[in-house]
């Protein structure tokens, strides 16, 4: 696995099972320079630069979590978040083009969408029936392409006031007060499709 920043002088890679992320100055293509890494020994692989060049995310193979690493100063980089996942191997990382989401697929069939600005468990979407090897944000960071074993290819629209928009149009009928104070007896009346 290799990664490139968006401005083009460094190189992540990672070394599947058995290595962990190794950090590279290519700014002479012709004689690539390993940095000092602090996570040589680390269990971290699938390094993924965020948009800014400031973020790194990997994989921590043993535990299967995310972690996010701050490259802001490549000398002296340190990990700054852990992101819970869903406990199964996660494949491929991808930032959204403003650098505020990260997706990851799953073995499990799961993809997994976290909001880094926060330690929040992620949002899940199923569908997938095999392991989900490949993730892309397009280029407005609002579709996310998914690739899965299972030979599909998925795009999910990853706006929740959009798709909450577009549940509510097709919800018919809405649900009643009378219907909200048998089902929901100790919750106040905040249907989650107002009426127009």
């Amino acid at each position: 696995m290799a990664s490139f920043p968006p401005d083009g002088r460094t190189l992540v890679t990672s070394t599947g099972e058995s290595g962990s992320l190794r950090f590279w100055d290519i700014g002479d293509p012709r004689s690539p320079r390993e940095l000092p890494s602090p996570f040589r020994s680390d269990p971290l692989t699938n390094g993924m630069f965020s948009p800014d060049d400031r973020s790194l995310a990997a994989v921590h193979r043993t535990d299967r979590t995310v972690w996010l690493i701050d490259v802001g100063d490549l000398r002296r980089p340190a990990k700054v978040m852990r992101l819970r996942a869903s406990g199964s191997w996660l494949y491929a990382l991808a930032f959204s083009t403003d650098g505020r989401r990260l997706a990851a697929g799953a073995a499990d069939g799961k993809i997994l969408l976290w909001d880094v600005s926060g330690p929040a468990a992620p949002a899940v979407l199923t569908g997938p029936a095999n392991p989900v090897p490949a993730v892309a944000f397009g280029p407005h960071g609002n579709t996310l392409a998914t690739g899965g074993n299972d030979y599909t290819i998925r795009l999910w629209d990853t706006g929740l006031d959009r798709v909450a928009a577009r549940i509510c149009d097709s919800a018919y009928p809405l649900i009643t007060r009378a219907e909200w104070a048998r089902y929901f007896p100790a919750v106040d009346f905040t249907p989650p499709c107002p009426a127009t």
